[in-house]
């Protein structure tokens, strides 16, 4: 507010200051000598009321020994015509300097005194202009109340909306608490409502991927615990069957013994080769475990793999064939990408009728090398490739126990392939044939 206060008396200043030196001029030209004059001081007079008319302002003119010679309101009762003015102003003025006051006490008044100086006698004189200033400070309250309702109007609305932005920002912040707190007693299918693209929206789709994945890892626990027991399961009963069978007949021959024998042992080699698999499944997963890289030339190690497997594929009467392209050779542990391969080219023997054909092709580019194995057996349907790398996946369960399968294979050779940062794609038709895509890195895998 003082600022404002300065700015409309120093605008009054301006105007009013102008005016002061303009009627010490007029003054001064007409010579205190002749002021006695009636023509003279009524032109006198007649400026005066003229200007304290048209600025408002009560004009006193002053001769150098401080008598007043008129005054704007010479008709009033407080007319100073004829009186000795000692006022400081005035003073100054008639010492020879212009003056400049305001007063705030009892009232609000702006003094402007000029000096009025006789070019030919060099006697100084002085004019007065006396200023109220009510009209200023009337102006100046009525916009201190202005401010002051606008600043409860502005206090208000910030309030308010403080508390709209609070409740926007912890509203999202509660349902996200509270969705962690189920979570964290299990409740693994809660989810954050999303309803705008703001940075908690953001968050809270993070953080439903991040449910969805913990639920699918959960439900993929659940049903490798349920699978490992039913697959342990049925052996199981087998060999308990079998051997209840040989205890409750007191002379069981020795024909019938061997077979029930012969069964007995197929079912534990089942489990062991369960067991196994699990066992090699497991250590696949640590992905932290170290592997045993060291320089692997793809193109032998696949020739080895289908040496071991050609008796199968001769007894099934499938022909296996290999097609080589350029030589690969990268970085690998030989046993583990020995046996993730082993698994799909097996599968495809396994599944593949008679007179059909597994082909393996190696080739590779400046970056990777691909091993293809194509077979013409009974394929895949498109709603079951997604699921085939599960562990314990069946596409049809009874044809994969008449083969002897644990269902763990495929799952192994993907966690492999995926340890050596390599990928394992799929295409396949039913009763056309499967197609299997390694890429192996040449630069070989983090160890």
């Amino acid at each position: 507010m003082a600022s404002i206060q300065d700015y409309f008396i120093n605008d009054r200043i301006g105007e009013i200051s102008p005016r002061a030196v303009f009627m010490s001029d007029i003054v001064a030209g007409l010579n205190f000598e002749s002021l006695q004059r009636n023509s003279i001081m009524w032109t006198l007079r007649n400026t005066v009321r003229l200007h304290s008319e048209e600025l408002g302002v009560r004009i006193i003119i002053v001769e150098p020994n401080g008598r007043v010679i008129d005054d704007s309101n010479r008709d009033a009762a407080d007319s100073l015509v004829g009186k000795t003015l000692l006022h400081p102003q005035v003073i100054e003025a008639l010492n020879g300097g212009s003056s400049t006051k305001f007063y705030r006490d009892d009232e609000y008044v702006l003094n402007i005194a000029e000096p009025i100086r006789d070019e030919s006698s060099g006697r100084v004189g002085a004019v007065l202009f006396v200023d109220g200033l009510e009209d200023v400070f009337i102006a100046l309250a009525e916009i201190r109340t202005q401010l002051y309702l606008y600043s409860i109007v502005v206090g208000l609305f910030v309030m308010v909306l403080i508390f709209v932005m609070s409740h926007m920002l912890i509203t999202p912040l509660r349902q996200i608490v509270r969705v962690v707190q189920r979570l964290a007693a299990g409740q693994l299918n809660m989810r954050i409502p999303v309803t705008s693209r703001d940075e908690y929206s953001i968050l809270s789709r993070t953080f439903n991927d991040m449910t969805e994945k913990l639920e699918q890892v959960e439900k993929t626990r659940e049903e490798f615990v349920s699978n490992v027991s039913h697959e342990l399961k049925t052996p199981l009963t087998a060999i308990k069957v079998l051997s209840e069978s040989i205890l409750s007949q007191e002379s069981v021959p020795e024909a019938v013994s061997r077979e029930f024998m012969q069964d007995i042992s197929s079912e534990v080699d089942r489990m062991v080769t369960i067991t196994n698999d699990l066992l090699a499944l497991v250590k696949v997963d640590q992905r932290e475990q170290s592997l045993n890289l060291a320089s692997t030339d793809i193109n032998v190690l696949v020739e080895d793999i289908l040496k071991r497997l050609s008796p199968i594929a001769e007894q099934k009467k499938v022909v296996l064939l290999y097609e080589q392209g350029r030589t690969a050779v990268t970085m690998a542990d030989e046993i583990k990408l020995a046996l993730a391969i082993s698994n799909i080219v097996e599968n495809g023997i396994k599944y593949t009728p008679k007179g059909g054909t597994v082909k393996v092709i190696v080739d590779c580019d400046h970056q990777n090398a691909f091993i293809t194995i194509q077979d013409t057996g009974i394929g895949i349907p498109e709603e079951e490739q997604d699921k085939i790398f599960n562990r314990f996946y069946r596409v049809d369960k009874t044809r994969d126990r008449d083969t002897g399968g644990t269902g763990l294979g495929l799952a192994i050779s993907r966690s492999t392939i995926l340890l050596h940062n390599g990928s394992i794609k799929l295409t396949s038709s039913p009763e056309e044939g499967s197609v299997f895509v390694l890429r192996i890195p040449l630069r070989g895998a983090t160890a």
